[in-house]
């Protein structure tokens, strides 16, 4: 083992200890937080896996490069169901919008019959 492969070793070792908390707390502190699609969540996701990613380049470290993939794929999963089911909120909005225009429309038909000019309101 030569200079290079000892200190990147131990590079290695250090990381995995400083990740360790990194780990806890996305493992265990942020769910009971937040909701699992979260901006914080999702940001502390992409964080980590810069890390890895960045770890599994310059340290070599094969640990480094499956937390990174599973990170990715957890990441990739979790973005296709957010976009594959609206938010609350827009399908709220939506319905919402609906009954507007359905209401516009009914008044619309009582006002102006069919046949009649639309441009001069009925008196």
């Amino acid at each position: 083992m030569g200079l290079g492969a000892g200190v990147r070793a131990l590079t290695r070792a250090a990381y995995r200890l400083v990740r360790f908390p990194f780990h806890l707390v996305d493992d265990v502190v942020l769910p009971v937080i937040f909701d699992e699609d979260a901006p914080v969540r999702r940001a502390y996701g992409q964080f980590l896996f810069d890390c890895d990613s960045a770890a599994a380049y310059l340290l070599a470290d094969d640990t480094a490069t499956v937390r990174a993939t599973l990170l990715r794929r957890r990441s990739a999963a979790l973005r296709d169901a957010i976009a594959r089911h609206p938010s609350s909120i827009h399908t709220e909005s939506e319905v919402v919008m609906e009954h507007h225009r359905a209401r516009f429309r009914e008044r619309r038909r009582a006002t102006h019959p069919p046949g009649n000019s639309t441009t001069i309101p009925p008196r």
